[in-house]
């Protein structure tokens, strides 16, 4: 199952704030969530586009590969 990159950054972010809120409802101090969120949020999002462009320069590269193979 593939995703779209849309969706790729809307999963990270609600699993991402679903366990900052448990970890509120815990007791820790909301400084604390929520500079962990913020963090967590620019990592996930950071690799979700990270991996996309990696796919996207593999994708370029078999395409020239086809067109150099004279395929």
């Amino acid at each position: 199952m593939t995703f779209t990159s849309k969706t790729r950054y809307v999963l990270i972010s609600a699993a991402i704030v679903t366990a900052s809120i448990i970890q509120f409802a815990r007791g820790y101090r909301l400084i604390i969530v929520l500079l962990g969120a913020s963090l967590f949020l620019l990592i996930g999002n950071l690799t979700v586009y990270l991996s996309m462009a990696k796919e996207r320069a593999q994708s370029r590269q078999r395409k020239r590969d086809y067109y150099a193979n004279g395929s």
